[in-house]
């Protein structure tokens, strides 16, 4: 059931989303950050959801900036931690 709603989510992101709810949590992205998010979010959210992908988490670690890359991490840990 969750797979569908998020997949239904996925279908209708925008890179301005991810900007406005990073926002919520006073998380600021660059323009190129929410790009990186949003090419990661529509091409590997099944990863994200079934997975803990070390090597696309590494690779965001890198392209983001440190301070958003851990505060996004630790949402993503919360989320992931609701779902099971």
């Amino acid at each position: 059931m969750y797979e569908l709603l998020i997949k239904e989510y996925i279908n209708k992101l925008t890179e301005e989303d991810i900007k406005k709810y990073a926002e919520g949590y006073q998380i600021n992205l660059s323009d190129d950050e929410a790009k990186i998010l949003f090419l990661y979010a529509k091409n590997y959210w099944k990863d994200f959801l079934y997975n803990e992908p070390k090597e696309l988490l590494s690779e965001l670690k890198e392209k983001l900036q440190p301070s958003n890359y851990e505060k996004l991490y630790q949402l993503y840990k919360d989320a992931k931690s609701k779902i099971k």
